[in-house]
């Protein structure tokens, strides 16, 4: 966005009096936006090449997706520890 379209604009507005509350919703609202962008894609890969539950992948490919998996969730929790 230009500085002058962003200018245009205004503040955006607080719903929420707390702004953690304010913080929490806009995260909801951008991992519901990209739940709906993976949903989307899953549904044209679905389409190009049949159900997905059906599909096998080979050993390596699920090694490495459950090491990604398990560094996902550690980085997810991590904020927790602190």
């Amino acid at each position: 966005m230009t500085e002058a379209a962003s200018r245009s604009r205004g503040a955006k507005p607080q719903v929420f009096d707390d702004p953690a509350i304010e913080a929490l919703v806009k995260m909801l609202l951008e991992l519901a936006s990209e739940t709906w962008v993976t949903r989307a894609r899953l549904a044209a890969l679905e389409a190009k090449v049949g159900s997905v539950e059906a599909l096998v992948l080979p050993a390596d490919v699920e090694a490495q997706l459950a090491v990604e998996r398990d560094a996902f969730v550690r980085k997810l929790f991590a904020v927790l520890e602190q």
